[in-house]
């Protein structure tokens, strides 16, 4: 079963882990956003082969692999899982509507926002103010999505936009999807609006 281990050292299966938990994780620990790609892209720890313990494991790595299956096996799901499972349904009240089209000036920080499109309907919110994680709840089959951000508030076209596919047309999944828009590295200016639009 596969899943995320954070920084606090809890290990959060992937099927309860939802954008309410990502977005806990980024206010508590400031540079998790960016902690948790480095994170994923590092090597497995390796264990020096002079340590005493890893003699023991190598001897007696049968005996306690099972010794671990028993053990899993007596506890139950919530005290396997140190996160507690969070749905979006339950928690929607805590969204922010907005339109598809926003000034980002305007937008209050540290809140999840929601957009309500005829082709698509998703969520997101902003790490370190800059970059942007989301969850895609839905979508039509033959529209993707394009993330937009401009540099004027008015998304009017400016060469200085970044534009960004999150979702491509008849290419699934098409419903419970998290996506992330990386602000550019040394960029010199900020972006003042944002808008998702379909794309096809």
């Amino acid at each position: 079963m596969g899943g995320i281990v954070i920084p606090a050292g809890f290990f959060v299966p992937t099927r309860t882990f939802s954008l309410y938990t990502l977005h806990f994780l980024t206010i508590t620990y400031p540079a998790f956003g960016s902690a948790f790609v480095k994170i994923l892209e590092k090597s497995p720890l390796k264990t020096a082969s002079n340590v005493p313990f890893y003699h023991f494991l190598a001897r007696f790595r049968y005996l306690v692999k099972y010794i671990t299956i028993a053990f899993l096996c007596l506890l139950t799901p919530e005290q396997i899982y140190s996160q507690d499972s969070i749905s979006f349904k339950q928690l929607t009240d805590n969204t922010i509507p907005v339109p598809s089209k926003m000034d980002l000036t305007k937008l209050p920080r540290g809140e999840i926002f929601k957009v309500t499109h005829r082709d698509f309907t998703l969520q997101f919110f902003f790490n370190n103010n800059r970059d942007i994680f989301g969850f895609i709840f839905k979508r039509k089959t033959n529209t993707g999505i394009m993330a937009h951000l401009c540099l004027y508030r008015t998304c009017e076209v400016s060469p200085y936009d970044l534009r960004h596919v999150i979702a491509k047309p008849f290419e699934p999944p098409y419903d419970k999807t998290f996506f992330s828009i990386r602000f550019p590295p040394k960029l010199q200016y900020d972006f003042q609006g944002l808008e998702f639009l379909p794309h096809k």
